[in-house]
Order: C-alpha cells, then structure tokens, then sequence
C-alpha cells in the first residue's frame, strides 16, 4: 500500500506542478481573464484546487483549517466564489494560498495511512465516510482536469502548450506546422 500511496502522491504532485506552470510568466490580468462563457481563468482554477486540497485533506481528514483565506472563501455565500478571484485580491496572494494548502495537504497525506477514515460531509450520505485513499484519487483526477483546462487557457492567451515543464509531450512543430495542422483538422470538420 506504501508503494501505491507514493504513486497517488507522485501524480498528484505532477498535475499541482503543472497547474502552477501555466501561471507561471502571466500578467494578473491574463491569470484572472475568464476565457469560455463559464468564467474560467487560470486563476480561478488555482483558487478553487486550493480551496478543495484544504476541504479534502484538512477539514474531511478531522484537522482544522487555519487560513485566513480559506475561512473568507467558506463564508462567501456566492456558490462559485472559490472560482474566480476579486480585482481586490493579489494574484500572488492567490498563488500562496495554493501553496499553503498543498504544504497541509502534504503533510496530513505524510501522517496517515490510505485507509485512514475520512468524512465528506458535501458527499451523498452512502458515499460520505470515506478514506485518505479515495480521497488521493479524487484529487488526482481533479487537479488533473483541471490542468488540463489551464492547458487550453494558456494556449488561448499565448499560444503556449504542453503537459510538464520537463516534458511537454508535443510535436516538435513550428509556427507553420501547426497552422496547416490546424487547417487540416478544420477541413476536415467541415466536411462532415
């Protein structure tokens, strides 16, 4: 079980990498910019994964929750506050607060075992006692959505792609390439 824990928190490190890469090198106007009708920014991305990383691996472990910041997103009775970020709010504030929540979140993972009881209170009463385990997994495949949707934003504010900073796991394309790739998938679109 050790070994697959330390692969839950391998991958899981990946995908948290990954979503502060796509940060990384913006203005606080491209992080906060909602890019799809939904309101998606980067930023807002960061945001929430902070604040369910603090949920899943503070609160529903039985430890408390002591951020400032977090206590203020909780008490914000707007559904999707933890979504989008406030023209008051620095971007790095933000960047911190994930930071923060992956440091608890480490340590209470490094402190327990994967079948260590969790309890989510927002989960269906059947699905709500839990464990340390499924909540690794759900995270993981969360953080990983969700850098996958910083993937298309920042592709969408300057053109930059990839999955890893170490590994972009993209064709070695120029400018041109990708312009007659992306012709050649629209052709084909339009002629179905």
């Amino acid at each position: 079980m050790d070994d697959l824990k330390d692969h839950l928190a391998t991958y899981l490190t990946n995908s948290r990498e990954a979503m502060l890469w796509k940060a990384e090198g913006l203005s606080d106007g491209e992080l906060t910019r909602p890019l799809v009708p939904t309101g998606t920014s980067i930023l807002g991305l960061i945001q929430h994964l902070a604040f369910v990383e603090y949920g899943y691996f503070v609160q529903c472990l039985g430890f408390t929750i002591e951020d400032e910041y977090y206590a203020a997103l909780e008490a914000d009775a707007d559904d999707s506050a933890d979504m989008w970020v406030a023209a008051d709010v620095p971007c790095a504030e933000v960047l911190a607060f994930y930071r923060r929540a992956i440091e608890a979140a480490n340590r209470n993972i490094a402190a327990l075992s994967l079948d260590s009881p969790a309890t989510v209170p927002w989960w269906p009463g059947e699905r709500r006692h839990t464990t340390l385990g499924r909540l690794m997994l759900h995270m993981n495949v969360e953080t990983a959505r969700h850098a996958g949707h910083a993937d298309i934003l920042r592709e969408l504010i300057d053109g930059s792609t990839g999955m890893r900073r170490d590994n972009d796991n993209m064709p070695p394309y120029d400018g041109t390439a990708w312009k007659e790739l992306h012709e050649k998938i629209l052709r084909a679109s339009e002629s179905r």
